[in-house]
């Protein structure tokens, strides 16, 4: 790292990083813990949110309290390469963590629409479990294949940005381990919800024809389906924004490499949103967008620390058991009713010949 003086400016882009950053730590922790409660994401969909929520909850806490307060702060001892460069590490194996995740879930939700027979026995618990320990292992892989290169990321305080030290990095590494990989996959998962977005839609538009002989619990389970499909939607588009935004618009707002030129240059903050904001934000809009387009999260919001049971416990199935009760009774006072019936009419000579 560069050993430059913190000024007012900095300072303020230490704040925007720790404000982000931090309310992106709390919704993703808040997912990450309280998911299992929820009886609807109690599943292969909720495991691979939950792994997701942890890897983005992991990469905003480094930066809300690592990397902002060494900037604030101006805290030399911790501005080194040997300890910058590990946090560093962490954010890249956190964001390979949030990307595969991404594309496991975007192939979950296409499954689950194109082949919702098949569904449950693609992705069972054991196959789930496979699914997530492989993510983790590939994603500390290709990090320490970047360390192996010999390729470390430092924090640059006057550009407020991870940036890899070359020499001795090649960056030709940088960019088929990084940009090129990231890039595969998040126009795989891109291109996996532009599918499963148009089969959604044209599964609703069918379904709102046939309305009269669908049920209010097909109709409320149908309605959580397209909040997942929106959810997964929503999420991998801000990636392929934030990937555009960080690898291509940003090169329209070069700054210098000098510390003193780019304290004067125009376009020191056009180039901070876009490339260091950016990669935060859209982790931080992973656990908002999960909480809008989850409702019963808001349950748990609202009574956090309320049992699991009750949490789980709907007005749904109270309406039902009301509905078989009312049933139940209507069946015993028809029965009560045949069998006066039956009675009335065997006094008259008739008790074998009567046909309700």
């Amino acid at each position: 790292m560069e050993d430059v003086e913190v000024m007012q400016i900095d300072r303020i882009a230490a704040l925007l990083i720790f404000s982000t950053s931090f309310v992106g730590f709390v919704c993703n922790t808040f997912i990450a813990v309280y998911i299992r409660r929820l009886s609807l994401l109690r599943n292969s969909f909720g495991r691979l949110l939950q792994l997701q929520a942890a890897g983005d909850a992991v990469f905003v806490l480094v930066w809300a309290f690592y990397f902002a307060p060494v900037l604030f702060f101006d805290i030399k001892p911790l501005q080194t390469l040997g300890v910058a460069s590990r946090f560093a590490q962490l954010c890249l194996i956190c964001y390979d963590i949030s990307i595969y995740t991404h594309l496991v879930i975007s192939l979950n939700r296409f499954i689950s629409l194109y082949f919702p027979t098949s569904y449950q026995n693609i992705f069972t618990e054991r196959f789930t479990t496979v699914l997530i320990c492989s993510i983790i292992l590939i994603s500390f892989g290709f990090s320490w294949f970047l360390v192996i290169v010999d390729c470390k990321m430092g924090f640059s305080i006057p550009r407020w940005m991870l940036d890899y030290v070359s020499p001795p990095c090649e960056m030709v590494n940088v960019y088929y381990a990084e940009f090129f990989r990231g890039l595969i996959v998040i126009s795989m998962f891109a291109i996996t919800n532009t599918f499963t977005f148009c089969r959604m839609h044209m599964h609703n538009r069918k379904k709102q024809s046939e309305s009269t002989f669908e049920t209010t619990q097909q109709k409320k389970r149908r309605a959580v389906e397209t909040a997942f499909v929106q959810q997964v939607t929503l999420q991998g588009l801000l990636y392929v924004l934030e990937l555009v935004t960080y690898f291509y618009i940003s090169n329209w707002f070069k700054v210098p490499t000098d510390a003193k030129s780019l304290a004067e240059s125009s376009n020191r903050w056009p180039n901070f949103l876009l490339t260091t904001y950016a990669w935060i934000l859209v982790h931080a809009l992973d656990g908002v967008i999960t909480l809008i387009f989850n409702k019963q999260f808001r349950s748990v919001l609202r009574h956090p620390f309320r049992s699991q049971a009750t949490l789980n416990a709907s007005k749904t199935p109270s309406r039902r058991n009301r509905f078989v009760t009312n049933r139940t009774d209507s069946n015993r006072k028809k029965s009560s009713i045949l069998a006066c019936t039956f009675i009335s009419n065997s006094n008259t000579g008739y008790g074998s010949s009567v046909h309700v």
